[in-house]
């Protein structure tokens, strides 16, 4: 009987040690800021009301007062967005699993009150027991590895988050400006267009101009206007993926301003040359691939502790009848008789080998992706700057000397409206080869900082594809 109540009261007394741990995520959260302050330079809060959180957003409206820069753009989503801030709850989750998993299941209460089926007799038989899961102690510190280790995928995977959602406002930073130059250069093209169409009316009205010269100079009017029309539509939709990732609302969606333009390639390039070691390295997939095989290994031992030793319940019992009082020992075994775990061990191996082919072929691509992201910043780097150095001051070349042809009337206006087309072509080709070089940078950074970019390569093809529209650029 003492060694009953004395297993009973050990066993409550485990139970309250277990509810002593501490239901705060601060801890993890702590962890992820700390790793992404390391990877992109950038703080991170968890919005509780705080003074520091009031200050913050205090710093995000002074931000939102001055220019825009790339960095100030970023620093604002990773604070202010409100999707971002819901994942962190994501921790406090976990956390509330990796209590959990050391609490042991509450102790049954069993009753029971029977009456004697006999004439003129009122006794009752009353049967009271206590029973207690006791063998869930040997599985608890595997219980808890698995919520630990769960947790710490958690935190991997709110660090990805966080460095993905600073690479995506940066480039839906630079998409805005790109687009917003192209904005500036159409409409001087308008503007240059409308001079020319008020000439030509003038030479058509005088009689020194066919017809057919007037409508040619008033096309390159209405496809630039309609140019300019669907990049203002572009523009808006470029402004709104900017605020969506900065989490703005109302009058702050409509007060922030940015740079007139992409600054073209000068000094030296960032270096790309141990990219590929370094991302395999730094790589958060790979961490999260390489964790999971550690939670499920962690599963597979719990499950098989459990298939060996069955549940095994134990604590007192107390009986009274019409005669007497007793008072014993109750236990409840589970008897492996259909189920043995065995099908839950091949799944758990299953699980487990399946996550490490998945870490190789991870591996595999997160090479690739180094070597594509190398290759696309160095091919868009080139493609800018001979954009910048040869094909604009060639196309201004040619509209120049093609101009003056066409005032000495030696050549036709169908040859100066292809001049001014393709010089049009050629600086809308060179700010798409901009934005392609800082998209090409942002995919690097990613990348250095463990994240894999949604279109490693991708910069490259564009740009290619840009290059395509002039002669020279094929040549290059």
């Amino acid at each position: 009987m003492k060694r009953i109540l004395i297993m009973a009261i050990m066993l409550t007394g485990g139970l309250s040690l277990s509810g002593c741990v501490s239901l705060s995520p601060d801890a993890a959260f702590t962890d992820v800021a700390d790793v992404v302050k390391e990877r992109t330079g950038k703080r991170i809060l968890w919005d509780s009301g705080s003074p520091d959180d009031v200050r913050a957003h205090v710093h995000i409206s002074r931000l939102l007062s001055r220019q825009l820069t790339p960095a100030s753009a970023v620093q604002i989503a990773l604070i202010n967005n409100k999707s971002l801030q819901a994942s962190y709850s994501g921790l406090g989750m976990a956390q509330a699993d990796l209590v959990q998993a050391g609490l042991l299941t509450n102790p049954v209460f069993d009753g029971e009150v029977t009456w004697p089926y006999t004439p003129n007799v009122a006794a009752a038989n009353v049967v009271l027991s206590v029973v207690f899961n006791f063998i869930e102690l040997f599985w608890r510190r595997y219980k808890e590895a698995v919520a630990q280790s769960a947790m710490e995928e958690v935190k991997i995977k709110i660090s990805s988050l966080v460095i993905d959602h600073a690479a995506n406002s940066n480039r839906a930073y630079i998409d805005y400006v790109a687009v917003r130059q192209e904005i500036e250069l159409l409409k001087q093209v308008v503007k240059s267009a409308r001079a020319t169409v008020a000439a030509a009316k003038t030479i058509r009205e005088a009689g020194n101009s066919t017809a057919l010269d007037f409508e040619q100079q008033q096309n390159v009017l209405t496809a630039a206007k309609l140019a300019l029309a669907a990049a203002e539509a572009k523009s808006a939709q470029a402004r709104e993926t900017l605020n969506v990732l900065m989490g703005l609302s109302g009058n702050d969606t409509r007060n922030w301003s940015v740079t007139a333009r992409l600054s073209a390639p000068k000094g030296r390039m960032i270096s790309v040359s141990n990219i590929e070691s370094l991302a395999v390295e730094r790589s958060l997939e790979l961490d999260a691939l390489r964790q999971k095989i550690i939670t499920l290994g962690y599963k597979y031992q719990l499950t098989h502790k459990k298939s060996i030793i069955p549940d095994l319940g134990l604590g007192p019992q107390w009986e009274r009848n019409d005669t007497d009082k007793q008072i014993g020992a109750r236990f409840d075994v589970t008897i492996p008789l259909f189920d043995r775990g065995e099908a839950k061990r091949a799944r758990n191996i299953m699980e487990i080998r399946q996550a490490q082919d998945q870490y190789w072929a991870m591996g595999i691509k997160v090479r690739s992706s180094a070597r594509l992201v190398r290759a696309a910043l160095l091919s868009a780097r080139k493609t800018a700057t001979y954009y910048q150095r040869a094909v604009l001051p060639q196309q201004a070349r040619l509209l120049r000397a093609t101009q003056q042809q066409y005032n000495a009337m030696q050549e036709d206006v169908f040859r100066l409206v292809r001049a001014k087309r393709e010089q049009i072509q050629a600086s809308r080709a060179y700010i798409a080869a901009l934005r392609s070089y800082w998209l090409a940078r942002i995919n690097v950074q990613q990348l250095k900082s463990g994240r894999l970019p949604p279109d490693a390569g991708g910069g490259a093809m564009v740009v290619a594809s840009a290059a395509g529209a002039t002669p020279e650029a094929k040549g290059h």
